[in-house]
């Protein structure tokens, strides 16, 4: 992660409900600290459909979606938006994540999504620095508008 020169500040923003939610878009949200390299990605399942009259060609339809978003935390004891990370993780809860690639900045499009969290590694060097590496599985839609 890049700690000087042009990308310093341009850490994503990864925000998480303060507590159990069931909707995205009314949840009350606390921003985790010092995110980066987060990833959303989502997938379209299909189901074979083809049959003696398709002219030879396979034919599908869309069934299941599925979807994932993770990211890394530059580890920090007294961040507060980490801790939910962990609370959420333990009680092994449905969450609210929004996610915002560039920041926190107006108009910036935004992502929100009901998850619950399936990894959270943590791992440190020999410099005493940590991170954190977390993964969730989405349940559910992605909300994408502007914030």
């Amino acid at each position: 992660m890049p700690t000087s020169g042009a990308f310093i500040g341009r850490l994503s923003e990864v925000a998480i409900s303060n507590a159990a939610s069931s909707d995205p878009t009314a949840a009350t949200y606390v921003a985790a600290e010092k995110v980066y390299s987060p990833r959303l990605a989502k997938s379209q399942a299909t189901a074979r459909v083809s049959s003696n009259d398709s002219s030879g060609n396979e034919e599908y339809l869309a069934t299941w979606r599925d979807g994932q978003l993770s990211f890394n935390m530059v580890g920090d004891e007294n961040a507060t938006g980490q801790e939910h990370f962990w609370t959420a993780h333990l009680a092994g809860e449905t969450r609210a994540f929004r996610l915002r690639f560039r920041g926190d900045s107006s108009g910036e499009r935004q992502y929100r999504v009901l998850g619950i969290i399936t990894s959270l590694e943590a791992s440190g060097d020999r410099d005493g620095a940590f991170e954190y590496a977390v993964t969730l599985q989405l349940t559910g839609a992605v909300t994408r508008d502007t914030q």
